[in-house]
């Protein structure tokens, strides 16, 4: 069986290396903003006390949870919710883990165990490093097709 290709092909994988560029961007910015978050948080989180996990609270659209913290700082009594939710977690109820609270804002807190937002920034770079080099593969493959003059493989 004989498959003919023709200059359609090619624009189709213009647009392929386009989709995958833009997806590079998109996941290496993301990855970026989430680890820039995350030093933020150690700078500005520069009360130290414990938590106890007190509770997992469920995400409505998946089957993920955050953890839920309760700790005392100034005599006062806070429960915060994680931000990141993950289908597996480290702690459980009653574990107490390290913590570090905004001073200024008490609700702000930093939990170094808490490692799924991190994870996720990972995550977030191999996918960037995969397409980047999926891109440079179907560039390479379009500049060797338009200087053969073939439009095939």
């Amino acid at each position: 069986m004989n498959v003919q290709f023709n200059k359609s092909t090619t624009i189709s994988k213009g647009k392929s290396l386009i989709l995958l560029i833009i997806i590079t961007i998109a996941t290496l910015i993301g990855g970026i903003l989430f680890l820039k978050s995350d030093t933020k948080l150690k700078k500005q989180c520069t009360f130290k006390t414990n938590a106890i996990v007190s509770d997992f609270k469920e995400n409505s659209d998946s089957d993920a949870t955050a953890a839920v913290y309760t700790y005392s700082m100034d005599g006062n009594e806070y429960t915060v919710t994680s931000n990141v939710y993950s289908s597996s977690h480290k702690f459980r109820i009653g574990d107490n883990v390290e913590f570090y609270v905004d001073p200024s804002d008490p609700h702000t807190f930093y939990c170094p165990k808490d490692i799924s937002g991190r994870f996720f920034a990972v995550i977030l770079f191999i996918v960037s490093g995969l397409c980047l080099l999926f891109s440079v593969f179907t560039a390479f493959q379009i500049i060797k097709e338009r200087s053969s003059g073939s439009y095939g493989y």
